[in-house]
């Protein structure tokens, strides 16, 4: 029997060749195929149409798809068909497909900057699959929550993530997205974080927290030793654990997490950055997005899916250890999320899955909503700066 969360990874390593007489269009805009796989498994397969090798083909038989596994037993799977929303327009004429990008329960949106991973050279699977894809045309945050609207209509999201993209700002690049954070406040039932770089002091954490937002990921940098080396390197270092360490105390637990991007440094640190991170209250999203084709990364890329496979099982079972809530990661389809991890572990998932099936019914998300609220109508307060 397959082991759910290596075929997950080896997915999104190896993406998928099309069998004869699939759907068409089986893909979303950005070129990800979405499917389901056993134990409700979501995944974003990525078209492997270039000539690269995969061993995985989809392939359908009446009204079922499976994967077809050069020298594996077939693997069922359900396919779910792109979203239409993404071709509807927003009242000034943007398609909502240039504004955001549907993972599970989580809309992605990069509205100042374009993505972090696509600029590194990573096949981003949060915008797209290509750096190409990851640029946006200017949009207004009326456009975003226009499209947003749109999306809801179609499908049930709880969660609106906006990134700063990266920045060198002491604010960690949370000033500029303010404005979309209120109105989309003003508009919207939504949970709603932020992607931003650790800031050089804490009250912008204190600023993040009063505006509103439910969760944040700080981003930190210290952790790829390619980056260019920076001067005071040990102080900045030990300035973005503060940042992390204080927004764990500020945050709802499990609601600051942090993504460890897989592959740009020797496995072993990446183990010791998600130590570093647990212990200090955040969770760690590991980020699987093997290069694309023509980027300085490709050559050096060695994390086959068969070796990372130690690195998610440690996240889970520190996760379980320390009982950090870890159902903030709702991008259930681009990442292998921690919960998952279980798949490589004996330790049991049951409280959690437990939660995580909880939230999903209308109650829990009604229960979720509503506490969210409340902490929001109790904490939301004007901080004065300096």
């Amino acid at each position: 029997m397959e082991n759910l969360g290596l075929l997950k990874l080896q997915l999104l390593y190896y993406g998928i060749r099309a069998g004869e007489g699939l759907p068409s269009p089986l893909a979303n805009p950005f070129g990800l195929v979405h499917l389901v796989l056993p134990d409700k498994t979501p995944v974003s397969v990525h078209r492997n149409d270039n000539g690269r090798e995969s061993p995985f083909t989809l392939k359908k038989d009446g009204a079922r798809f499976h994967l077809d596994i050069a020298d594996r037993e077939c693997v069922p799977v359900k396919w779910t068909p792109p979203l239409t929303c993404y071709q509807k327009k927003t009242s000034s004429g943007l398609p909502v497909a240039d504004i955001l990008t549907v993972h599970g329960d989580f809309i992605a949106v990069h509205p100042s900057h374009a993505c972090r991973f696509g600029q590194s050279g990573l096949s981003c699977r949060y915008c797209g699959s290509s750096k190409e894809l990851s640029q946006h045309p200017p949009f207004t945050p009326r456009d975003l929550v226009e499209a947003v609207q749109i999306v809801l209509k179609e499908k049930r999201c709880d969660l609106v993530a906006l990134s700063s993209g990266r920045v060198d700002t002491d604010d960690g690049g949370v000033e500029k997205l303010a404005m979309w954070v209120a109105e989309i406040r003003k508009h919207l039932n939504v949970l709603i974080s932020l992607d931003l770089v650790p800031p050089a002091s804490n009250d912008w954490i204190d600023q993040t927290y009063a505006m509103g937002v439910d969760a944040v990921y700080y981003d930190t940098d210290f952790f790829n030793p390619n980056d260019e080396p920076k001067k005071d390197f040990e102080k900045h270092k030990t300035r973005q654990l503060e940042a992390l360490e204080y927004a764990g105390k500020i945050f709802p637990t499990g609601a600051v997490l942090s993504h460890l991007v897989v592959g740009l440094e020797p496995l072993e640190e990446t183990k010791k950055s998600i130590d570093l991170l647990i212990d200090r209250g955040v969770v760690p999203v590991l980020t699987y997005f093997p290069p694309y084709d023509g980027s300085s990364l490709r050559a050096r890329w060695t994390a086959t899916p068969e070796a990372i496979v130690p690195l998610y099982a440690h996240l889970y079972e520190r996760l379980v250890r320390t009982h950090i809530n870890p159902q903030w990661v709702q991008q259930y389809d681009v990442v292998l999320t921690p919960l998952e991890g279980r798949f490589f572990s004996e330790q049991s998932a049951r409280y959690h899955l437990k939660l995580k099936h909880f939230y999903e019914t209308g109650f829990g998300r009604a229960l979720r909503f509503g506490l969210a609220g409340l902490r929001r109508h109790l904490r939301v307060r004007e901080v004065p700066r300096g």
